[in-house]
């Protein structure tokens, strides 16, 4: 079971994630060829560019969350003796597990209720085009959980529990 969730998360986080990466990529190098080269701008590929981006952020932030990866200012954090970290990490961790959590439901509500609306070109649902918002908080979810209860563990045994390695290491 946990192996298919495993599977799942980096099927979402790291192979979504770059499909849409790809297609970002590509959107805008055709769109700079055909508006420069070919003086005829295409709105279809600037709006694939922008949907785009957004899936890209919303689901690479939860697999930075993953391994911790997120930028920090942590001067005085490395300063504090390991328990404080753990104290600092478990709270910070808790309190936006539980912002995520009081957002979830409305956020659903609200992304389902724009099914009506559609992309001005494209003429794509928004539901599907903002899906990545509900996905991006349910992850983050899951990812805080996880270093919630490494941490709980580390400070009540005094044994780190290692993650997995990321994969760009």
């Amino acid at each position: 079971m946990r192996k298919i969730a495993r599977m799942i998360m980096d099927l979402l986080e790291m192979h979504a994630a770059a499909l849409c990466l790809g297609l970002l990529s590509a959107s805008v190098v055709l769109q700079v060829i055909l508006r420069y080269a070919f003086r005829s701008p295409s709105p279809e590929l600037f709006e694939i560019s922008g949907y785009s981006f957004i899936w890209v952020i919303f689901l690479g932030a939860p697999l930075a969350q993953r391994y911790r990866s997120h930028i920090r200012f942590d001067v005085i954090y490395q300063a504090l003796p390991r328990k404080a970290q753990l104290a600092i990490d478990i709270v910070f961790d808790t309190l936006f597990s539980i912002a995520l959590v009081i957002m979830f439901f409305p956020v659903i509500r609200q992304v389902i209720s724009l099914g009506f609306i559609r992309s001005d070109v494209l003429r794509v649902p928004w539901t599907y085009l903002l899906l990545c918002f509900p996905l991006f908080i349910a992850l983050m979810i899951i990812h805080n959980i996880e270093w919630i209860y490494r941490e709980v563990s580390e400070l009540l045994t005094g044994k780190a529990v290692i993650g997995e390695e990321p994969p760009w290491r």
